[in-house]
């Protein structure tokens, strides 16, 4: 396992300061952060370094690479071990406490919509009344002109599953509310993305 080079993506080199920037503005200064969909863990271990006084939690539905999580997260101590978290299934996720924020980053676009219910579900069990929910990605806008390149993107995700693809903002906007979330605020961010915070109502 050790001589298993580390997986590394550019998206994130170029993403993870822009998507801290926003984040920090509503972290704790102390407190606990659970990241669905961590995937390799870049995003979850360099927030982890930035922010020592938090103790952070990835998780995904796959453990296929929590060995470059831990491998990444060996010399930090506020960071726990990767658990597993089906968004699609969560009915039988025992929590293993209460968290101050969830973060989900490039999932809802590239899963089934049933992940993206199960997201707001999960944090409606698992998030502390002034916690908050992080989104990241592209989203479509209902009326408004649609990103060339989320255009592209979009019929691309499309052809690789038939249950991914770019998601309507006012749709996962729906979804949060019915699971007791209030769209809070939005920012614009590199690459025509969107970064969202959703609050308990």
């Amino acid at each position: 396992m050790s001589k298993k080079k580390l997986p590394l993506y550019p998206a994130t080199l170029r993403n993870r300061d822009p998507i801290l920037s926003v984040i920090k503005e509503y972290l704790p200064p102390s407190g606990k952060i659970i990241e669905t969909a961590s995937a390799t863990g870049e995003h979850i271990v360099y927030f982890a370094q930035k922010n020592p006084r938090l103790f952070w939690q990835p998780s995904d539905k796959n453990n296929e690479f929590f060995w470059a999580i831990e491998k990444r997260s060996a010399s930090l101590n506020n960071i726990y071990k990767p658990i597993t978290v089906d968004l699609t299934s969560i009915k039988n996720f025992s929590v293993p406490r209460t968290y101050n924020a969830v973060l989900n980053i490039n999932m809802i676009h590239i899963s089934p919509w049933d992940a993206c219910k199960g997201l707001f579900e999960l944090s409606k069990n698992i998030l502390a009344d002034d916690g908050f929910i992080y989104t990241y990605g592209p989203y479509k806008e209902k009326g408004k002109d649609f990103a060339i390149s989320n255009e592209k993107f979009d019929v691309q995700l499309r052809s690789q599953n038939h249950e991914w693809g770019v998601r309507y903002l006012e749709e996962v906007i729906e979804v949060a509310e019915q699971a007791g979330f209030k769209f809070h605020k939005r920012y614009e961010m590199p690459a025509n993305n969107l970064s969202l915070i959703f609050k308990k109502f």
